[in-house]
């Protein structure tokens, strides 16, 4: 009988150690506490789309496209875009630039023109990848050009990328 008391005696000191330890001891599993964060790396947070629809009034057309906002940076990723303008006049040049008349900082590839279900119209449409980078408060301007001075044809040019904060 003796050795079951001391079997007893000894269960409940180790029982009354093992409280008293985890009380005293800082838990064992970490306490998750969420930090709230903002994530400005990633594109899909801050995307940009704009779209410039021109009607060709002579040679050469320009479009404000956007002005960067301040404390923001723009990348541009994809240029597409899709044109009619009547037979025998093509499409020349497009690009992108820092200014209304400014340096381009990207040109657009003009694929050839097909044909169109109108028998006084071709068509040119395309699509590029690129990478290209516009710094706070700069505009940003499109620049198409025709073959023809002769007014006719239209275009639209869609550009999507996003914005950084700085």
């Amino acid at each position: 009988m003796t050795r079951w008391k001391n079997i007893v005696w000894v269960c409940v000191a180790a029982l009354a150690l093992s409280s008293l330890a985890a009380s005293l001891a800082p838990p064992a599993i970490a306490q998750v506490r969420a930090a709230f964060v903002r994530d400005v790396d990633t594109p899909a947070l801050q995307p940009f789309r704009s779209t410039v629809d021109i009607d060709f009034t002579g040679g050469t057309e320009q479009r404000l496209v956007t002005t960067v906002p301040a404390g923001k940076r723009l990348v541009i990723q994809n240029i597409s875009y899709t044109a009619g303008t009547p037979t025998g006049t093509q499409l020349v040049f497009g690009g992108l630039r820092l200014a209304e008349f400014g340096t381009f900082t990207e040109f657009i590839k003009i694929n050839p023109a097909h044909i169109s279900p109108n028998p006084n119209f071709v068509l040119h449409d395309g699509s590029q990848p690129t990478t290209v980078y516009f710094e706070p408060g700069e505009p940003v301007w499109l620049s198409v050009a025709t073959s023809s001075a002769a007014a006719g044809g239209s275009m639209r040019v869609t550009f999507s990328g996003y914005f950084v904060n700085l």
